[in-house]
């Protein structure tokens, strides 16, 4: 509670007008410290993904948001449905574009095509463990291709197994992280990005990838990766699972015209749409809307300067890399005996 009410006294003391807070759930004090900011900020909630505990955590903190932006249509909606009385808006990720160099120096079509996979190897959210069966599928049909997958996470040695299982181990280079530029250089000597993802806001690699003209071949999202990629068109989707169906798109781009005409669709349409500009200039009018009192909380709900009504819980008190090693049993045990002893010291107190 201290480091919380410290926070929220900075932002008071500095006089903001508006404050923009990115919901996940490793920002619990901040989600706690703008039930402390003064009623005459506003508070802006970025909901950057598509899962239950974003929404819970907006609908958790309602009283102290003015208003909150979805990132995808699917975002929104679902946000919207969440929470009814508040004001969401979508605005779409924007990202840094390549330049007209960089553009001309690309690679062009040429075999074997060149696939990329870019994100964190966590099978639960990426759908990593889909890139083998699709290289398989690849091979079955004699197609030239080579794959690299860059990005580290809790799956990486699992997948690298499943890689050599499937036959496919001699196709595939996996990178490991990289850093930004490399990514950004990768994708311009890659013809293919390659995404069977699970669960999604709006996904940046895929933006970045077709503004780089890398065609991305991605899991249909409705109101996701459906808004990214203009099907047929700027890329390719594909029912959730669906190896046969990566494979047959693959193949179509064997054609070096279907190729072509894709990736230049794909730079024309991310420059057109997805620029950092373009998503500037809707965060400038919604600040200067903000700055109007638009979005007004419903009561001067900051003045009492009451704390968060979430509970705090043990990813407030203990770093990350030991509560990766105390079961979640241990934790709850603890917080009972906790309880318990406040309880009797309460009781103790109370007959003195």
């Amino acid at each position: 509670m201290r480091r919380t009410r410290q926070l929220a006294n900075y932002w008071n003391s500095r006089n903001f007008d508006v404050i923009i807070v990115n919901v996940c759930k490793h920002n619990r004090l901040i989600q706690c410290a703008i039930h402390l900011v003064a009623d005459r900020t506003a508070v802006v909630l970025i909901l950057h993904g598509e899962w239950k505990s974003i929404y819970e955590q907006a609908g958790r903190d309602i009283a102290a948001w003015n208003c909150a932006v979805g990132v995808s249509p699917k975002v929104h909606d679902v946000a919207a449905a969440h929470c009814p009385q508040k004001t969401i808006l979508c605005i779409p990720n924007g990202i840094e574009l390549p330049s007209t160099v960089q553009l001309l120096t690309r690679l062009g079509w040429e075999l074997p095509l060149r696939l990329l996979f870019v994100g964190r190897l966590i099978d639960a959210h990426k759908g990593v463990f889909r890139l083998p069966a699709i290289l398989s599928e690849c091979r079955k049909h004699n197609l030239p291709v080579l794959l690299t997958v860059i990005g580290d996470g809790k799956d990486r040695d699992h997948l690298a197994q499943l890689f050599v299982e499937a036959g496919v181990n001699d196709l595939v280079n996996m990178t490991g992280a990289q850093a930004p530029t490399s990514i950004s250089a990768a994708m311009q000597r890659h013809h293919l990005f390659i995404f069977p993802t699970n669960t999604e806001g709006m996904p940046l690699v895929v933006l970045e990838a077709q503004a780089s003209g890398c065609v991305v071949i991605a899991t249909a999202l409705p109101g996701i990766t459906d808004v990214a990629i203009e099907d047929q068109i700027t890329g390719r989707l594909v029912e959730p699972g669906d190896i046969k169906q990566f494979a047959a798109h693959i193949a179509a781009m064997m054609n070096p015209t279907v190729w072509q005409s894709h990736s230049h669709a794909a730079i024309e349409r991310a420059h057109r749409m997805f620029s950092l500009s373009v998503m500037g200039e809707r965060y400038l009018e919604l600040l200067e809307a903000l700055t109007r009192g638009i979005c007004p909380l419903e009561r001067p709900y900051n003045r009492a300067h009451t704390p968060s009504t979430a509970p705090f819980t043990p990813l407030d008190y203990l770093p990350l890399l030991l509560l990766q090693y105390i079961p979640s049993s241990l934790l709850h045990r603890l917080g009972q005996v906790k309880h318990k002893l406040r309880r009797i010291v309460g009781v103790h107190i109370g007959k003195s």
